[in-house]
């Protein structure tokens, strides 16, 4: 008899979808305990990286099965169940693995790659999402920050040895409209981005960081990456047949040929760019009321640190193709009793403290700022 090793119980359910329950963990299995033919069943689905690797269910008396997916299912749909979810680490799934490969079949594995390659096409491009002002940083529940009538942007982002992965979602209200991930393989947009980003937000290391935006802002995104755009099947059919009833027959002329007659040029990176520049340009009283506040929580946290009296902050601030740059002095005054220093301040913690409060407003930012100890 398999003996599963345990690991550590994030949920118990009595109802649920197999594609829900699969999104709950990255790693870890399924328990579906249920009474079929007066015996109690235990059906296992493992999960790793977000997929199906390994199946084992049992009736505790004669049947041991592999493989096996639609028998778990069978136990899904049994009346008296209870569903439970465990989360592992790699080194936990790699015991089992090595303990029972039955259970973790090749044809399991290889059927979920099919299925996956069939349904994620991914785009060889350069996704380029411009942020906009800062909400919070490093956030699980983002669904506060969701208002009605307001434009919000999440960035979603996770780093590990094998690679990156990194997504955005624009929200109108509480309903998500445009969707992007990128990660080693290439971009994913739209409804297929989305159930990555969903998996990626579920998973505990990843990071969620929140971004004010406005109509304007989120429509020219939609713009430069349709194919972002969430849109209901129903939306989807009344914008078909308002397009139809809308065009006019072009006689067969090309994209190109019609382009060139209007002497209109085919857009390119350097006009999205352009595009993305003019839109998310701050402009200089913006610059100059960042340029405040960053001061003022620098010196309000700088003066909390040991051994220091006063701190003055010389910044100037720019933007220039989508990117800040901060450059100046911070005067950092350690604290004298009867003329002699109290204690030294290390420049580089100064420094550390400071980037802290920049990259809480800030996404892309270069800094050349010059620590002065007095």
């Amino acid at each position: 008899m398999i003996k599963v090793v345990e690991g550590e119980l994030v949920e118990k359910l009595n109802e649920g979808q197999l594609d829900d329950l699969i999104n709950k963990i990255d790693i870890g299995y399924i328990l579906v305990l249920a009474k079929k033919d007066g015996k109690l069943w235990e059906g296992y689905i493992f999960i790793e990286n977000g997929k199906i690797v390994g199946v084992y269910y049992t009736d505790n008396e004669m049947i041991e099965e592999y493989g096996n997916l639609e028998g778990i299912v069978e136990l899904l749909n049994e009346d008296d169940k209870s569903i439970e979810i465990y989360k592992y680490n790699k080194d936990k799934i790699n015991l089992m693995k090595w303990l029972y490969p039955e259970i973790f079949t090749v044809k399991i594995q290889e059927e979920t790659e099919k299925e996956t390659e069939e349904e994620e096409n991914y785009l060889n491009i350069k996704l380029d999402i411009p942020l906009d002002k800062l909400v919070a940083t490093n956030v699980q529940d983002f669904e506060k920050y969701l208002e009605d009538g307001k434009y919000i942007v999440i960035n979603v982002y996770k780093k590990s040895p094998d690679g990156y992965e990194n997504g955005y979602i624009i929200f109108k209200g509480k309903e998500p409209i445009g969707a992007a991930y990128e990660c080693n393989l290439g971009v994913l947009l739209g409804e297929t981005a989305l159930k990555k980003l969903e998996k990626l937000i579920s998973d505990e290391d990843s990071v969620i960081d929140v971004y004010e935006y406005n109509e304007r802002k989120a429509n020219i995104i939609l713009e430069l990456y349709p194919e972002m755009r969430l849109i209901k099947e129903e939306e989807v059919k009344e914008e078909n047949k308002d397009l139809q009833e809308e065009q006019m027959p072009i006689n067969e002329v090309s994209r190109e040929e019609l382009l060139k007659k209007l002497g209109i040029k085919e857009p390119d990176e350097d006009w999205v760019e352009t595009i993305l520049e003019e839109v998310f340009s701050p402009s200089e009283e913006e610059l100059e009321e960042l340029k405040e506040k960053l001061c003022k929580e620098i010196v309000e946290r700088i003066k909390m640190m040991d051994g220091i009296e006063d701190v003055k902050p010389e910044l100037k601030i720019k933007w220039e193709n989508g990117r800040y740059y901060l450059f100046g002095d911070i005067h950092v005054k350690r604290k004298r009793i009867l003329g002699i220093i109290k204690k030294d301040v290390d420049p580089s913690v100064v420094k550390f403290e400071i980037d802290k409060i920049i990259r809480k407003h800030l996404s892309k930012y270069t800094s050349r700022i010059s620590i002065n100890v007095d």
